[in-house]
């Protein structure tokens, strides 16, 4: 089993739904860096000058001219009344390039937080990866220090560490121990997670669309095949979105060649329709959504139900139309801006509309999304359409 891992779902939203969709379209350099003569010549900006050279002269609070000028950047950022767009200073926009490929040091394993330690998840390709350890077994020390009664994130801080030094883990299974050095590398956190159900329904879940859960999702995706799937439950709850790109990559997967989105930019002449180039899949697929499925999930989502076939199974998506750029500026710092609508394959635009479910299904106020069918009722009800449909292809 490869169980579904939710990392910092609660920054992710505020940074990729309601603050950001950390698009990075290609941007055309259509801007001038001469300031137009009709401005210079205007009040308004003659205004600006006198109002900023006021302040720098007489005023008795301490300012300084980076500050003024940044305030005033603010503001005409904020005079657009847009939530998604906003002024990145070079430390915000590295926070956002970091969420979008986030990282930390270790040895690529999946810890469960309680005793015993067990590991529930080997990251491909990690220290742990070729080492040979795997999921289900158990920790009982760190570098010779046993884990036995010692406080589960205490522990996890002894495995991480700085990258290319080494951890010895001490790990046993049906009577049987072994010891591994590892040597701690930079691991980046896993977006997709799969796992087979029992009547061979393939269980794909993607929390959010960084820079590598294009390809990460190809590997789960064949994983999935050559373990038996005949139907495919793609849970994209509680996913804000990302980098649409990525989007593209997964519709790959899923959707048969052609548009997936379309992006009706200010300039009519930029406007571009994107597409699957396929296969795709001919296998019954049914996609768990939410109201926090937003953004790059929703165009996924919306080109399964309205391409595929694919089924929508759960409530009301966010409902966000709008896509952003993120555009250096110099200095490190950046401005997200929206630049285009995005409509969906049938030409719907869903910003503060959202994706209807084939199937609404609510979720239980005390039940937190997840993989286990048992505990989670929504997903449970998405899985029993999807053998229903699985039976009837």
């Amino acid at each position: 089993m490869k169980p579904r891992h939710v990392f910092w779902w609660a920054v992710m939203t505020v940074v990729l739904m309601a603050g950001s969709a950390g698009i990075t379209w290609e941007y055309a350099n259509h801007r001038s860096d001469a300031i137009p003569e009709s401005l210079l010549a205007s009040p308004q900006f003659r205004q600006f000058v006198d109002t900023y050279e006021l302040i720098r002269h007489d005023s008795i609070w301490h300012n300084t001219p980076k500050q003024l000028l940044t305030g005033a950047t603010n503001g005409m950022v904020a005079t657009l009344h847009d939530q998604f767009t906003n002024y990145l200073n070079p430390s915000q926009t590295q926070a956002l390039e970091g969420l979008l490929a986030p990282t930390y040091v270790g040895v690529g394993i999946q810890l469960s937080v309680g005793h015993p330690l067990m590991i529930q998840a080997v990251f491909p390709d990690t220290p742990a990866f070729h080492a040979g350890l795997a999921a289900g077994e158990r920790i009982d020390a760190i570098d010779g220090h046993s884990v036995n009664g010692m406080n589960p994130l205490a522990a996890v801080n002894l495995i991480h560490g700085k990258p290319g030094t080494a951890v010895t883990l001490t790990v046993s299974q049906a009577g049987r121990t072994k010891t591994v050095r590892l040597i701690r590398q930079v691991i980046a956190y896993p977006t997709v997670f799969a796992q087979m159900l029992p009547g061979h329904v393939g269980y794909l879940a993607i929390t959010e669309f960084g820079n590598q859960t294009g390809a990460e999702a190809v590997t789960e995706f064949h994983w999935l095949m050559a373990q038996g799937a005949r139907g495919i439950l793609l849970d994209l709850r509680n996913n804000p979105g990302g980098e649409v790109t990525q989007a593209l990559a997964v519709a790959n997967l899923f959707v048969p060649r052609g548009p997936v989105v379309t992006l009706k930019y200010k300039n009519p002449a930029q406007d571009k329709t994107y597409d699957s180039t396929g296969p795709g899949t001919h296998l019954p697929v049914v996609v768990a959504v939410n109201g926090n499925t937003a953004s790059a999930a929703e165009i996924l989502a919306a080109a399964i139900q309205e391409r595929q076939g694919g089924w929508l199974v759960g409530t009301r998506t966010y409902g966000k139309g709008i896509v952003q750029e993120i555009i250096p500026l110099g200095n490190g710092a950046s401005l997200k801006l929206t630049v285009a609508k995005y409509l969906t394959p049938n030409g719907s635009y869903i910003e503060h509309v959202g994706l209807k479910p084939n199937v609404v299904v609510p979720e239980p106020g005390s039940v937190v999304p997840s993989d286990i069918l048992g505990q989670d009722p929504q997903l449970m009800k998405a899985y029993d359409i999807l053998r229903q449909r699985m039976g009837q292809s």
